[in-house]
């Protein structure tokens, strides 16, 4: 495959989006020719996906191969790499540009009310459902739903969306006719979801259906050749007009540095460093706490690894709870309570430990009727 060069990165891109409903609105804005501008112009197009990397280009240019297409997308990457971008970018350059582009965040939106926003409801569904009201997937009619997230969709929901899948069409909460929808389908994850479904937590043929088209991006750590790039783009958004310059050895701190948060980190961490350097050079020496979130990365690593070995030591009494015939719920049950005395009571760090959601955590605790925070003595 030939790797794109910038110019052609930039010529498909995301024009003028995201109203206050989060959708494209009107005819798609003309794409002006970045050919022969520097490369930190055309990283203006979309900073997330700018760079020289194989892995980026590669991922890039099967996102434009999938556009062409009315397949669904299914989009797994890591926090902070720019999932929703590659979307964006996706719908852009379909025969759907200048339709909507709806964005809806399966893990933002409460639980109780993602069915409505998602398909809608009648009058008087619900108490408080004063007027009918179309759903988020309804707004998309003729464009682009992009459902962020979708791990985090309860499980009671998918079959819902599935038959939006399989039908292209829905019904809305407290109706009993269906409406025909003509939308195309991105979702995008941070999580295995061939690992949920072997764990029960997504629905396989929800995930089978999604995965028509499978993207992913690689995080910025595999493509540390495209952090100068990046660093110099965002130095040039925040720093306009202070003729700020980024030291060698700062750059090179950058890109040794390992970036968990990927992309959205370093965008951050050089908005900060020119938010506090007082002079026309960014250096380390001038930045103290930079980098700290590196070191702070590492303990927590560390930390996570010496809990989780502290909860498997635990094996000889769970042993003696656990037994051949034991329901499966007892024995999640009796696992959620030891992960939780050993996080002391802190749900997030109990759901790091089993691989699971914090809405997950949330729901079986509410399920089984475990102790609150408070009974485990911290968070």
């Amino acid at each position: 495959m030939r790797a794109m060069t910038f110019g052609e990165a930039a010529l498909w891109r995301p024009g003028v989006v995201d109203t206050a409903e989060r959708r494209m609105a009107g005819p798609a804005p003309a794409l002006p020719s970045l050919v022969g501008s520097s490369p930190v112009r055309q990283s203006l197009a979309a900073p997330s996906l700018a760079g020289q990397s194989a892995a980026l280009l590669r991922a890039v240019a099967y996102g434009r191969q999938a556009a062409a297409s009315e397949a669904d997308i299914l989009i797994e990457a890591e926090s902070g790499t720019g999932k929703e971008v590659l979307a964006r970018m996706i719908h852009q350059g379909s025969s759907r540009r200048g339709r909507p582009f709806v964005a809806v965040n399966c893990s933002a939106v409460p639980e109780a009310l993602l069915e409505s926003e998602l398909f809608g409801h009648a009058k008087g569904a619900y108490t408080g459902a004063n007027a009918a009201q179309a759903g988020q997937i309804e707004s998309a009619q003729g464009g682009t739903l992009l459902l962020d997230e979708i791990g985090e969709m309860p499980l009671h929901l998918q079959p819902k969306l599935l038959r939006v899948l399989q039908e292209r069409e829905l019904r809305r909460l407290g109706e009993n006719r269906n409406i025909q929808v003509d939308i195309r389908v991105v979702a995008t994850t941070n999580r295995s979801l061939a690992g949920m479904v072997r764990e029960g937590l997504f629905r396989a043929d929800l995930y089978y259906r999604l995965n028509v088209v499978a993207l992913t991006l690689p995080p910025l750590r595999e493509r540390s050749e495209d952090i100068p790039l990046l660093a110099e783009h965002f130095l040039e958004r925040y720093a306009t007009g202070r003729g700020l310059r980024l030291a060698g050895e700062f750059l090179q701190r950058l890109c040794e540095h390992s970036w968990p948060g990927n992309v959205r980190e370093l965008e951050n961490s050089i908005r900060r460093a020119v938010a506090l350097s007082p002079g026309e050079e960014i250096t380390a020496e001038l930045q103290p706490g930079l980098f700290e979130a590196a070191n702070l990365a590492k303990e927590a690593q560390l930390n996570e690894a010496q809990l989780a070995g502290n909860v498997l030591s635990d094996a000889g009494s769970v042993g003696a709870v656990l037994h051949p015939g034991m329901k499966m719920q007892d024995m999640e049950r009796t696992l959620l309570e030891r992960t939780l005395a050993a996080t002391g009571g802190n749900r997030s760090r109990a759901a790091v430990l089993l691989g699971i959601s914090l809405r997950t955590v949330r729901n079986k605790i509410r399920a089984y009727g475990l102790p609150s925070r408070g009974a485990y003595g911290a968070d």
